[in-house]
């Protein structure tokens, strides 16, 4: 083979703490003293700084590619590099390198002398790549059991991102005492009788002056994110999968934090009619007069008035599964001003009783689940069972006890509901008390349809833009009704 005169050297180093490249400096220095110890002449140097060349890792090496396409283009025809493992630590990366070798004929040496003209250096080069992908990959069992171990122990990750509630660079091991009382005062907006949702968290952490660790205002996700992140509740994980409770603070208890799962997953599907948490009165009643689809209530701004609207999402599924028309959009309040003269004169006429749920008791059966769980943790860090069967069977009783939780949650919502005044209850207008109003107008009215009154009209909208479908008429056949003049006369002058 005839001497390399456009030689690339390609250096790499998986780790640079310094950033320094005094590794990547070093392996320069010895491939041109190879270099020039065989009088090979060099073109360029390609180097791949702090990435890593194992079977773990997958970042792309820029550096390696762009020596490979030189030597398909036919820019270089020869490639030293400092060891066998600075090229890669991948048996099968290696292989198709060699392969790439005989296919173009370039010229391959090392600082420690491996040759790949012969069958037999090409084995032992083969061998040693072997052995350095054994290295890495023992090395990744090593990292592995060391990091299960203090998991065990109640160590969690140490590494990413700051979080909301704990201390910058304490690596989650110290709280923020500002913070963490914040999730603390939201915990109790969730789960206690005010029935508050993430949005009125988010409202009231902005108006705290409080930030997300990124500095932006809070949102619905962003304390979802909170409160879904398993270091709130001092959990550890590994692998996603629980490992037991943190040795450091926590700004909320496990229980606490499990409590807020299930009610974050059981608002997670969409609520029943006259059911769930909502922000206004009427929210799931309302549908569009001309697709079916439901409407979606929300605040708005024009031109510096703030107003409550309704309105035809083009993304609601409608009647048939088809989108909604989007043709209708409304001003809120005229609605609510019917609808509830509606109620009152039912209720006031005939006050419903509200069924009467069974009172069930679930802690018996979660207490158990919970027995267990903590019994099987016990024999899985003793050594009594396998990994596969651990998790297997963690993640079954979990679930078993998420569906006990929901239905412990479900069933106290539906005792604060029964209730023998519906009227008492109708004329509480306070917000704490808007789920059991909704409750009561669902015994009155099935829905309403809410029909267009088209652009710049200066009247209020004509009694029979809506129409109410009361609960009696549904039941015995739905029909389309407007506005009653019994509900509606004595307000029927004031603007919507």
């Amino acid at each position: 083979m005839t001497k390399p005169k456009r030689v690339g050297i390609y250096v790499r180093i998986s780790k640079d703490r310094k950033g320094l490249d005094l590794g990547i400096q070093r392996q320069e220095k010895a491939c041109r003293e190879l270099c020039g110890r065989m009088s090979w002449g060099v073109l360029k140097v390609y180097s791949d700084s702090e990435v890593s060349a194992s079977t773990t890792s997958r970042r792309h090496r820029p550096g390696y590619t762009e020596m490979l396409r030189d030597i398909r283009d036919g820019r270089i025809d020869g490639i030293v590099v400092y060891s066998i493992d600075r090229l890669t630590r991948r048996i099968s990366e290696l292989t198709s390198f060699l392969e790439e070798q005989k296919k173009y004929g370039f010229a391959f040496a090392t600082t420690e002398g491996e040759d790949t003209l012969s069958a037999n250096g090409r084995l032992i080069l083969t061998i040693k790549g072997a052995v350095a992908q054994q290295e890495t990959e023992r090395m990744s069992e090593r990292i592995n059991n060391s990091l299960l171990q203090r998991r065990e122990q109640g160590k969690p990750h140490a590494g990413g991102k700051r979080q909301f509630g704990f201390q910058e660079d304490s690596r989650f091991q110290e709280l923020d005492d500002r913070e963490s009382t914040l999730i603390r005062e939201g915990y109790h907006m969730l789960v206690g009788q005010a029935s508050g949702t993430p949005g009125d968290v988010a409202r009231y952490w902005n108006s705290q002056g409080a930030r997300t660790p990124q500095g932006g205002d809070w949102t619905i996700q962003s304390v979802k994110r909170v409160f879904r992140s398993e270091r709130t509740g001092g959990i550890v994980t590994y692998k996603g999968q629980d490992i037991g409770d943190s040795i450091y603070k926590s700004p909320l208890t496990r229980d606490e934090w499990e409590d807020v799962q299930t009610l974050l997953n059981s608002r997670a599907t969409p609520a029943a009619q006259g059911s769930g948490k909502r922000k206004h009165l009427y929210s799931g009643f309302l549908r569009c007069g001309y697709c079916g689809a439901n409407m979606r209530v929300q605040w708005a701004t024009v031109q510096g008035r703030t107003f409550r609207r309704t309105f035809c999402h083009s993304g609601q599924p409608g009647r048939g599964g088809r989108l909604g028309c989007g043709k209708v959009s409304r001003q809120y309040q005229w609605i609510e001003e019917r609808l509830n003269e509606v109620v009152q004169t039912a209720l006031r006429n005939h006050i419903p009783r509200l069924e009467e749920s069974p009172a069930e008791d679930f802690t018996g059966e979660i207490n158990l689940l919970e027995s267990r769980i903590q019994n099987l943790r016990k024999r899985w860090k003793q050594g009594e069972m396998d990994d596969d069967d651990y998790f297997d069977s963690l993640a079954h009783l979990r679930i078993n006890l998420q569906d006990l939780r929901t239905r412990e949650t479900s069933s106290l919502i539906r005792r604060s509901r029964i209730e023998q005044d519906a009227l008492s209850i109708w004329m509480n207008e306070s917000p704490e008390n808007l789920e059991r109003r909704r409750a009561v107008a669902a015994t009155v009215v099935e829905h309403v349809d809410v029909l267009s009154v088209g652009r710049g009209r200066r009247k209020p909208p004509e009694d029979t833009s809506i129409r109410i479908v009361l609960v009696n008429a549904a039941h015995d056949g739905p029909s389309e009704q407007p506005v009653s003049n019994s509900y509606t006369a004595n307000n029927s002058r004031r603007s919507g």
